[in-house]
């Protein structure tokens, strides 16, 4: 997938929270919360650095695995708890990219599709 089709893709992502009631403003903060999990497991699988792997340096419960496969209400209330855990990470960097964290999405089925799309952007 080119860089083009990418920006596609979150574009039509952004219609999505649009629908939601998300403000234009608001779509970079949701958008980057969920694509950092995202990006943080896709970096690690190719990982040769020294120091811990992104994903690693995330809590073990706070990860892009554990959003796939989850929808509805049991996913909006995971990722809500989710937010709030990394932003207490004990990895300063996590706590500082997460500090204060939360979603406006109001609408599992919004945050489901969400989830979903963005987990097949390869």
């Amino acid at each position: 997938m080119n860089t083009n089709e990418i920006v596609q893709k979150l574009w039509n992502l952004c219609n999505i929270l649009k629908d939601d009631g998300i403000t234009y403003h608001q779509y970079v903060t949701e958008l980057t919360q969920l694509l950092f999990l995202k990006m943080s497991e896709e970096t690690s699988k190719s990982w040769s650095g020294s120091e811990k792997s992104p994903e690693q340096r995330l809590p073990k419960d706070c990860r892009w695995k554990n959003l796939r496969g989850k929808e509805g209400a049991t996913l909006a209330h995971d990722y809500r708890a989710m937010l709030v855990e990394l932003g207490e990470a004990k990895d300063k960097l996590v706590a500082a990219i997460y500090a204060n964290a939360h979603t406006n999405i109001r609408e599992p089925k919004h945050l489901t599709q969400l989830v979903a799309d963005i987990d097949a952007i390869d």
